[in-house]
């Protein structure tokens, strides 16, 4: 009989993740987790990077699985420590970000047979009741002998299907027992017979979608947050865009998968703030729209889904059937597919078709939809240069002036606010530029440490745009940031307002800026100053400055900052900025202020 291996469980779960892939870990030390931190101290393929509150290294997790579309991990101990991940466990449920988050927990020994008692021991909080909702797994661990199973368990629950958050709360016991390697028993895979006998349907689904959208005189293709954030995945669906030639809308999240001056790209959808060319073509041009991926939740397509592209045949692509059943249109088709597996299929389908079509029908067809995109073009050509010229709109400018300066390959994370929808509308993202910003969650607080993550996902530079109010939100970060000194330049852009609050209540409060403007007993530091005190280069510069200089003067000055980063620039604004183009409730959602000419407007609706 061979020699029993024991490995302390604490050790044996680092290793794991490492075998994994998972070689970076985010969190705070406590005595609770404390066991865990030791093993990946002692671990040398293991990395350890310490936040300053618990949210950062959530918000971290998040940014590293956003940005790579690996698993990240995220640590934290008992209580208040693990209370303080659940808004990064929120952001990752509900943008489909991979994140197994690990809490430490009291010795199961100091447990009592009270259910009732309100605290079972000091620093105890059941967290897996708190993050059952917003997590695809959550358990705790209660016997050392569940661990090897468990992780296998939790990894792939958080990497397959519609990805999200999973969470193993670990008590402090359980981390310092010992596991038996030997009984860790391998699982075989292989794909069934009927596993195949599926396949072979859904080559035949894709080929059935596929023929429609070919047989459609005016289709879009509309991308969403489902599409892989691995670069080898973006390359082929940039690549099926350009076979297929057909033009692509997106909505926020997707915003970054073709550069602003593909021929093909005509930007975002949204029922408050996409571009309005965008729900032009969407809501009143297109005759069939293809989604994949997309949501096509209230804030992409309004409140009332019957009034969103009438006469389109709607498509559906998604893996989450639950989120299919939040119908659009009552005779939508839809199918339950990975959008990466349905971008594959249809790269087989078009090569054989390319082989197969012939020279007469290939002229029809592209003489139809050469029409279509110069319909498309004269919509957004038309459209922008009203933007252009309108004076509401002076922060869209300098965001896309501010864009010009950034190199390609850097990422972009944006926070929550006006600046997120100024960059989402008016950023000109380039071909290898990456936009990360807080979807479904919309968590202010978001950019400073998800740039952190998203550095170590990718190993590129990383721009945060956030305002005066998100910033606050994390700034101890900074002190991450200066820390390991990462190549992270934070642009503040400083109103001295919650705009979009403000913009509320403009809007329906009569002007009362309670809680959102100095007279309503809000205020903001000067962050230059708070950039220096924690190290960083720090500078101010106007808003008004940015946009009288040249552009080169402005992309030295930027690039100065990149190259001494960590750094922050503290961009003074106007204080009553607005974020625009905006629909106001009860206009369809291509009808935005400020408002373009009603001739303009008649004239592309007719066409």
């Amino acid at each position: 009989m061979g020699k029993v291996i024991l490995v302390k469980a604490s050790d044996y779960i680092v290793e794991f993740l490492c075998e994994k892939g998972i070689t970076h870990f985010f969190g705070y030390q406590g005595t609770m987790i404390a066991h865990f931190i030791d093993s990946i101290g002692k671990n040398p393929k293991a990395e350890n990077h310490t936040c300053y509150n618990e949210q950062g290294a959530a918000f971290a997790a998040v940014g590293y699985a956003k940005a790579s579309g690996h698993c990240a991990v995220a640590y934290a101990t008992s209580g208040p420590g693990a209370i303080n991940l659940m808004s990064g466990i929120a952001d990752a449920y509900y943008d489909s970000a991979p994140v197994i988050f690990l809490t430490g927990q009291l010795n199961t020994n100091e447990y009592t047979a009270i259910p009732e008692l309100r605290q079972q021991g000091f620093q105890e909080t059941n967290v897996v009741a708190m993050a059952s909702s917003i997590t695809k797994y959550c358990r705790q661990i209660t016997n050392v002998e569940e661990l090897p199973e468990e992780l296998e368990k939790v990894y792939e629950i958080a990497t397959s299907g519609r990805m999200g958050p999973v969470l193993l709360d670990l008590p402090m016991n359980i981390q310092r027992f010992e596991v038996d390697v030997d009984s860790v028993k391998e699982k075989s895979t292989g794909m069934s017979f009927n596993e195949k006998m599926r396949q072979a349907d859904e080559v035949e689904a894709v080929c059935q979608i596929l023929d429609e959208v070919c047989h459609a005189k005016r289709p879009l293709l509309l991308l969403g947050n489902g599409i892989s954030k691995k670069e080898e995945d973006r390359r082929l669906v940039r690549r099926i865009i350009d076979r297929l030639g057909i033009p692509v809308i997106t909505s926020m999240l997707g915003r970054d998968l073709l550069p602003a001056d593909h021929p093909l790209n005509y930007g975002m959808i949204g029922s408050a703030y996409g571009h309005r060319h965008t729900n032009l073509l969407a809501c009143q041009k297109a005759d069939c729209i293809l989604s994949i991926g997309c949501s096509m939740c209230p804030r992409q397509i309004g409140m009332k889904p019957d009034n969103f592209a009438p006469q389109a045949q709607i498509i559906r692509v998604d893996i989450d059937e639950i989120q299919l059943k939040r119908q659009v249109h009552k005779d939508e088709k839809v199918l339950v597919m990975d959008s990466m597996k349905f971008f594959h299929y249809l790269d087989e389908l078009l090569e054989e078709k390319k082989q197969n079509c012939s020279d007469d029908h290939k002229d029809t067809r592209w003489e139809t939809v050469d029409k279509w995109k110069e319909v498309c073009r004269s919509c957004k050509e038309k459209l922008d240069a009203c933007d252009q010229i309108a004076p509401e709109m002076a922060e869209n400018r300098l965001m896309t002036k501010i864009s010009h300066s950034i190199k390609d390959g850097t990422l972009i994370c944006a926070d929550v606010g006006q600046h997120q929808v100024w960059t989402a509308t008016s950023f000109d993202f380039q071909k290898e530029q990456r936009f990360l910003c807080s979807g479904g969650h919309g968590a202010m607080g978001f950019s400073i440490p998800a740039a952190i993550g998203a550095y170590y996902a990718t190993k590129r530079p990383v721009l945060v745009l956030c305002g005066d109010g998100s910033a606050q939100m994390n700034i101890q970060e900074l002190q991450w940031i200066r820390r390991e000194h990462l190549p992270i330049t934070i642009l503040i852009l400083n109103n001295s307002i919650l705009g979009l609050i403000r913009q509320q209540q403009d809007s329906i409060f009569e002007g009362r800026y309670v809680g959102a403007a100095r007279e309503g007993g809000y205020e903001v530091p000067d962050f230059e100053q708070i950039a220096k005190a924690y190290g960083l280069y720090g500078k101010t510069i106007s808003a008004g400055e940015i946009m009288d200089q040249e552009q080169q003067i402005f992309t030295e000055y930027l690039s100065d900052a990149m190259a001494n980063a960590p750094s922050l620039i503290q961009i003074t604004m106007r204080d009553h900025t607005v974020a625009f183009p905006k629909t106001v409730f009860g206009e369809p959602m291509y009808n935005q202020k400020p408002y373009v000419s009603s001739a303009i407007m008649e004239e592309l609706l007719k066409l």
